[in-house]
């Protein structure tokens, strides 16, 4: 158990670098090419980014899933996963091209159909990294995912800044989306030793989809739900209102998403090896729930706080109105660990049939709260989000207490404890720099600072679960460097 707890922490550790690395090298293009392109290009490009999304997670969803799961895994099992992968985007991209003048006539915006066209081209390419993603997760090699994002990363936005200072437009975008899948593809078999054999086995493929069909349409329907609000935005409001709150939602998403994926992908591996453990089980699943509080939301908090300013800073004045947009979605994403983390608890339990019925319930409040507010304006159906996600947690909340054990109330105090402490941090900051009223380079270089030295206090004073967790792992890791110094000296 000691042994698979450091296993967790490193990959943990490994892809909490992987973020910092690739996503901050993302934040970075992502900026520059903010201050290239108008938000026009970024609403185009949400149009697109839905109908790749959707046919992706029909290919990707289930299979990966059911092989990092799998205790004992076959060389026939991953040619088999190998094959329907390819076999799927064969029929998947046919779709997308002979549906795309439609979407660009829902949007009335016909430079769709080509954009479409050939972003779906990438489902050719993903369909043969799947398995060898997946063996990498499966491996808990995360050091090795983090060279090849990172390296795609950087490879990719090059591509897209080149191209958006000779005035490619949203084809910069594009272009940029593609060369990641190609960088990426590229690497992880230039990487990986496996191989498909030239075999197939209905017995595993039967195996294999009655675990990962109901996660497969579990991400059809997350897909939708995610888009469904650049779906109708698009459609109620101009291309450049729709660039702001994807341009919004993107930067907030590089915090929520990726924290939740490097824990998700470094964790869901080893709770798999603890699914006959119920107790160990519950104990790595409340710690993962405690350091996901402590890292994600005085993360939301200080970029809500600080958002004019960095826009300020970054960016020129066309971007300012989506200030108030990142700032609710920021409020929106503090209580996105529930969902996540009680996903992968789950998969681990076996029940995809609860995947797909709390994830239905989640989208349902979404979606009614969502055509609820559309008619009164974008901040409404921002604030929709909000009561959205904080309902959405209480099924998932539910399960953590019937399947683990993981009482109401320890749930509660995971939350509470770092969420508070953010507040306090937050308004605290707020008052120093409204008060001080300095430039936005001032108002950075001295808020974030303080509003870190404010967190930390009351971290200690709330005994906040996850800065002692963190704090007794860095005891422990200098004790053990005393004592090879110690062994070393005598």
């Amino acid at each position: 158990m000691t042994d698979l707890r450091k296993k967790m922490g490193v990959g943990v550790a490994w892809n909490l670098a992987n973020m910092l690395v690739s996503r901050g090298a993302t934040i970075v293009f992502t900026l520059f090419l903010a201050r290239i392109l108008a938000p026009e290009s970024f609403g185009l490009m949400a149009m697109v980014t839905i109908c790749y999304a959707l046919a992706d997670a029909v290919m990707t969803s289930g299979f990966g899933q059911a092989i990092i799961r799998q205790k004992h895994i076959e060389a026939v099992d991953l040619s088999t996963a190998f094959y329907m992968n390819l076999g799927l985007s064969a029929l998947l991209y046919p779709l997308l091209y002979l549906t795309a003048p439609w979407v660009a006539d829902y949007y009335e915006h016909p430079q769709l159909t080509a954009l479409i066209r050939v972003i779906g081209l990438v489902l050719f390419i993903n369909a043969f990294k799947v398995m060898q993603h997946a063996l990498l997760q499966r491996e808990m090699d995360f050091k090795s995912l983090m060279r090849i994002n990172s390296v795609a990363t950087v490879g990719s936005g090059l591509l897209a800044l080149g191209m958006a200072y000779a005035g490619y437009g949203v084809w910069s975008l594009v272009a940029q989306f593609t060369a990641m899948a190609v960088i990426s593809t590229l690497m992880l078999w230039m990487h990986s030793d496996w191989r498909p054999q030239w075999t197939f086995s209905t017995a595993s493929l039967q195996r294999m989809f009655g675990f990962g069909s109901k996660l497969t349409l579990e991400g059809i329907l997350n897909v939708l739900y995610e888009n469904s609000y650049v779906l109708v935005i698009g459609k109620l409001f101009t291309p450049e209102i729709t660039g702001l709150y994807y341009f919004a939602k993107r930067i907030r998403d590089l915090i929520v998403n990726q924290v939740n994926t490097a824990v998700q992908q470094a964790t869901y591996p080893a709770m798999a090896q603890l699914q006959d453990q119920p107790e160990e089980l519950k104990s790595s699943y409340r710690i993962i729930v405690q350091l996901l509080f402590y890292s994600i939301t005085p993360g939301l908090m200080a970029l809500a706080v600080f958002a004019t300013p960095l826009f300020e800073l970054a960016l020129n004045e066309r971007w300012l109105p989506a200030v108030p947009y990142l700032q609710l979605l920021c409020i929106a994403g503090i209580l996105f660990p529930i969902h996540m983390v009680s996903l992968n608890m789950l998969k681990v339990k076996g029940r995809t049939d609860l995947v797909l019925s709390v994830g239905t319930v989640r989208k349902g409040l979404h979606l009614v709260l969502l055509a609820a507010t559309a008619p009164f304006g974008m901040i409404p159906i921002l604030v929709g989000q909000i009561v959205a996600a904080a309902l959405s947690c209480l099924p998932y909340m539910h399960y953590s207490q019937t399947l683990l054990g993981y009482r109401y109330s320890e749930q509660l105090q995971d939350i509470f404890k770092p969420t508070v402490a953010a507040l306090i941090a937050a308004a605290a900051t707020w008052s120093l720099v409204s008060y001080l009223d300095p430039s936005p380079a001032i108002t950075v270089l001295i808020g974030i600072p303080a509003y870190a030295f404010v967190y930390l206090l009351c971290g200690e004073g709330l005994a906040v679960d996850g800065q002692a967790f963190l704090k007794r792992r860095l005891q422990l890791l200098r004790l053990r460097r005393q004592e090879r110094r110690n062994q070393v000296g005598a």
